[in-house]
């Protein structure tokens, strides 16, 4: 049996910037992907109700354009 006390990494873990950002991508990838199935891909998603779904403050939109454009001029 080993001896010690276990270490707590879950709030190491989800604290970390890298993870949480981690996080928000795939879930933004799981809302695109569930509109493409269901064929409302060409539907309008209001910028909130995509914030509210995957838990981000209203301005993350801004953020992820700007990482958008960052990575299209990029080239």
């Amino acid at each position: 049996m080993l001896e010690g006390k276990a270490t707590d990494t879950l709030n190491k873990t989800v604290l970390n910037p890298d993870f949480i950002e981690e996080q928000i991508d795939r879930l933004l990838a799981w809302e695109i992907f569930i509109r493409q199935v269901r064929g409302k891909d060409q539907e309008e998603m209001l910028p909130l109700e995509l914030c509210d779904r995957i838990g981000v403050s209203i301005l993350y939109i801004n953020h992820l354009l700007e990482d958008i454009k960052k990575r299209s001029y990029a080239k």
